[in-house]
């Protein structure tokens, strides 16, 4: 059986045909982004343009799109950004929803986490986001992107910070801007050190090296905490779980196998199960 609904910012499938002893229902996220070209002004092949669009802060030189470089953008930043949150996670269903029986034995499925980004022109796509984008002069190395504003540079790896002991953090800047579209805050968003009215501020990026390596800090590692808009969905889907809950539907970044009631009586994590 497959089951959904459509959101304001993505929309969600739960797919229970897919389960047997091995495999788990399937949850997919579908978030689609219009894409808009800005170009210079008066169709001029260069110009500026202002750090996150906003009048007051530095311009930055910029160059027109041609088809050539639109379309190789656009299809490199979908393939890349669903490949990075795509499959991460398996959610562990702590409730007796979805069960179903194969050669007599039942199975309880946990939750694998599948993510699916359609991008298109904005003109050309029912989109759930609108993301300007500016193609940046080759000259530039730096431009001020926010999650509906993003440079042609963005798709690439660069430095965004140090570690404790002086060696760079790492990040592409769309995977991090992914996270923000699908509900995720700055990894230090709610603790001390990251003002409440300013969570652009540097500090909520993590002032801890664990923090800051975070896909949501200035890194590109995947934590559990991520999983939050595929458990988010699920408490939907199923009306089952508790929003401050650490153990309904609870993330791991491993396969866990469907369970057993035995298995689920002692609590068990099925992360191997042998062919039978």
């Amino acid at each position: 059986m497959k089951t959904g609904m459509s959101l304001n910012t993505y929309d969600i499938e739960l797919d229970t045909d897919v389960c047997d002893p091995y495999n788990n229902a399937e949850m997919t996220i579908t978030l689609t982004v219009g894409f808009k070209q800005i170009n210079p002004a008066g169709g001029a092949a260069k110009g500026t343009y202002h750090d996150y669009g906003d009048p007051t802060e530095p311009s930055r030189k910029i160059t027109k799109w041609t088809v050539g470089s639109w379309e190789l953008w656009k299809r490199n930043f979908v393939t890349s950004a669903q490949k990075f949150w795509h499959g991460k996670f398996w959610l562990v269903n702590n409730f007796p929803e979805y069960e179903y029986e194969v050669k007599g034995v039942r199975y309880r499925p946990n939750i694998w986490c599948r993510f699916k980004l359609v991008g298109g022109d904005i003109d050309k796509v029912v989109a759930n986001h609108t993301i300007d984008v500016v193609h940046l002069d080759p000259t530039e190395t730096w431009f001020g992107s926010h999650s509906t504003l993003y440079d042609s540079k963005d798709t690439n790896l660069v430095q965004k910070g140090t570690n404790s002991g002086g060696k760079p953090i790492m990040q592409r800047a769309h995977v991090h801007e992914i996270g923000h579209l699908l509900g995720m805050d700055h990894v230090d968003v709610g603790k001390p050190n990251c003002p409440p009215l300013n969570t652009n501020a540097a500090a909520c990026y993590g002032i801890v090296d664990v923090d800051k390596v975070s896909v949501m800090g200035e890194g590109m590692q995947i934590r559990a905490e991520n999983a939050m808009p595929w458990r988010k969905a699920i408490r939907q889907l199923s009306g089952k779980g508790a929003v401050t809950s650490q153990t309904d539907w609870a993330a791991k970044l491993v396969r866990h196998y469907p369970r057993t009631p035995p298995e689920v009586l002692s609590n068990s994590a099925i992360t191997v199960r042998p062919k039978r």
